[in-house]
């Protein structure tokens, strides 16, 4: 029987790291699998577009993205377990686990909504949006409880006074705004600023109104993370990876090819995307966790609809598993 000093063994690794480079067949198998969704593709996913590129191979990961269009059909691909972890506006996960499903909130994504009010060019106040129909994603829940209370208080416009149509996500929405089915909307980088270059009026970011709430968080089924907990570690380690590189202004130039990359962008629009996301805004936590004063945002939201008359308003916790995320944080020596 054959033994190996500690050159020996150094040797043996050095030769399986040269096979598998070598054998990318080989490489691939030794990646634990992981299927992700989310609604769209757009510059409030950019750290995941990090990740993909540079973090989740280095963890051991091989991640597949999908995109399925609207939140609610987002929210059901997680429910179902057909894909088990997602990303979306948190309101539709509380609304779920409300209703029993067995899903919770791992991590936020964006804690501040970068999301401005475009309208038509020839609406030139938040007043005129009076009788006037508003492109949403859903008629109800996440980003249309905000854009109601951003109207109320910047306009004191009522829910009566406007018509919702659904169209879809940022992208749908810029198309629907562009094409006239709806006189206003609201929608995130890239596309709020392409429709301002192109003369349509921007007239209120929700930030303005709301200030910090959770915009979206990551959210998976409880019987995958009891199944694959590791898997879910060495996600959100590498989302945490992603969004401090991100910040990290040495970067610039590669996040922007990566943005380019991905978005399809030309490099002024990306370069616009970076300096207010990236430098000036900064919507992305830096440790991964779902805000409490973000989540607690959504709920008074969800009071003022009126969804707990009568009943105690829960906790945020309720509907969050911190653990997962304060694993990850642990493994990159942050804890």
């Amino acid at each position: 029987m054959h033994t190996f000093g500690r050159k020996g063994f150094t040797g043996v690794l050095a030769l399986l790291a040269v096979a598998l480079i070598a054998n990318p067949v080989i490489a691939a198998e030794a990646l634990k699998k992981m299927r992700f969704v989310q609604s769209g593709n757009t510059a409030s996913s950019w750290p995941l577009y990090v990740a993909e590129k540079k973090f989740f191979v280095q963890n051991g990961l091989d991640v597949e993205v999908i995109v399925i269009r609207g939140a609610t059909n987002t929210t059901r691909a997680v429910l179902s377990e057909t894909i088990p972890i997602g990303r979306i506006n948190p309101d539709y996960v509380i609304t779920a686990i409300e209703k029993g499903a067995k899903v919770r909130l791992l991590a936020g994504n964006m804690e501040k909504i970068p999301y401005d009010v475009m309208a038509r060019p020839e609406i030139k106040s938040g007043a005129e949006l009076k009788g006037k129909t508003i492109g949403v994603s859903t008629l109800t829940g996440g980003t249309t409880l905000m854009i109601q209370e951003v109207l109320e208080k910047a306009y004191k416009l009522k829910e009566n006074d406007y018509k919702l149509l659904v169209v879809g996500t940022s992208p749908d929405r810029y198309a629907a705004l562009k094409g006239g089915s709806v006189q206003a909307t609201f929608m995130g980088p890239p596309f709020n600023l392409r429709a301002a270059a192109e003369g349509y009026t921007k007239l209120v970011t929700f930030h303005e109104i709301l200030g910090p709430i959770q915009f979206t968080a990551d959210f998976a089924h409880v019987n995958y993370i009891k199944a694959n907990r590791d898997t879910v570690v060495r996600y959100l380690k590498s989302m945490i990876q992603g969004t401090q590189w991100l910040y990290d202004p040495k970067n610039k130039e590669e996040a922007i090819a990566i943005h380019m990359k991905v978005l399809k962008s030309k490099r002024e629009l990306a370069e616009q995307d970076y300096n207010f996301l990236v430098r000036d805004f900064q919507p992305f936590p830096k440790n991964g966790e779902v805000s409490k004063v973000g989540m607690e945002k959504t709920l008074d939201l969800r009071v003022k609809d009126g969804m707990y008359k009568g009943k105690k308003v829960p906790s945020y916790t309720d509907y969050v598993d911190n653990s997962v995320i304060e694993e990850a944080q642990k493994q990159l020596g942050m804890k």
